[in-house]
């Protein structure tokens, strides 16, 4: 394949990527069996299934897409983890059982961040990788924040999930080697 078509595929995964950890965890609101900001949706089930099947490929052409859909869904919880008020559509609906109290909804949210940022970065192989996650990340984030209100929180909250996995990926990789 030319550099020129891998780099167009490349940018392409990233794109589609990203716009789909954006738009789908909103999802639910299409479907008739499910109440806004559903478990199902609104959580690491989508990231972990796109993560598990594409972890162990070599090519970047083709891990950029769940590295980036993973950073998508990041952006997203981290914007519905500062709601207005944590009542009614902004808590985290579980099928069958209804909406869950705030404080479930809040560390719902926050630990599925967290492990979506986790499976990002396990996607990474090389430094400029890295680069392109971080980047990558402001990106999306900078795209979400264009319908957004609150920004400091949810900035806070995503690089806040970023550390942290990146925090774990070095002291379980330094561990490893010992």
């Amino acid at each position: 394949m030319s550099k020129i078509l891998l780099a167009l595929w490349i940018a392409g995964s990233l794109v589609v990527g990203a716009w789909a950890g954006l738009k789908l965890p909103d999802f639910d609101q299409r479907l008739d069996f499910l109440l806004h900001r559903s478990i199902v949706t609104h959580g690491p089930l989508v990231p972990l299934v796109t993560f598990l099947l594409l972890r162990n490929v070599r090519s970047l052409a083709v891990r950029i897409f769940p590295m980036f859909l993973c950073l998508g869904f990041m952006v997203h919880l981290a914007f519905d983890l500062f709601p207005r008020a944590w009542v009614g559509y902004a808590l985290i609906s579980i099928p069958g059982y209804g909406w869950t109290p705030p404080i479930v909804s809040v560390v719902w949210i926050a630990a599925s961040m967290v492990l979506c940022a986790y499976w990002a970065i396990r996607l990474v192989r090389t430094l400029p990788e890295s680069a392109l996650l971080l980047l990558g990340t402001l990106g999306i984030f900078a795209y979400a924040a264009l319908n957004e209100v609150s920004l400091f929180g949810p900035l806070v909250a995503t690089l806040g999930s970023l550390a942290i996995c990146a925090g774990a990926s070095l002291f379980v990789g330094t561990a490893r080697e010992a």
